[in-house]
């Protein structure tokens, strides 16, 4: 799948240069020519947009487009020090029910805010599904 290939940046991944793979786990914008860490409505340092913006909305899709478990285990990591908004920590914690459903679980229970297109019922389904 495309997407994998240039939107998931791998830990020592050899796609794009090295700064770039060390301080990202996701594309933000992707051109024809360049890659951009930041979103339209987001700068950088907004991981949780960027984990945001590729994971919805929660579909079962969306196990084929984050089957590996490594690389999501890389994504959640990376993101988790900027979950910072309510409504966009609901993706980051669907994410992380791949790899630790009990975790995830804990965590989605305690949301107060979800962003548009998700909800605490779509997020538990995707979770124990």
């Amino acid at each position: 799948m495309h997407l994998k290939i240039w939107w998931h940046v791998k830990e020592g991944g050899k796609l794009y240069e090295g700064d770039f793979t060390r301080n990202n786990r996701v594309v933000g914008v992707l051109w024809a020519n360049k890659r951009d860490s930041e979103l339209w409505f987001a700068p950088p340092d907004w991981r949780e947009c960027r984990l945001g913006i590729q994971v919805l909305p929660i579909l079962p899709i969306t196990e084929v487009l984050f089957s590996d478990v490594g690389y999501v285990k890389q994504l959640v990591k990376w993101t988790s020090p900027a979950l910072h908004t309510e409504k966009w920590k609901g993706f980051a914690y669907a994410l992380e029910g791949i790899s630790n459903k009990e975790n995830a679980l804990k965590k989605t229970r305690k949301l107060k805010g979800f962003d548009d297109g998700n909800s605490l019922t779509n997020l538990l389904w995707w979770i124990h599904s």
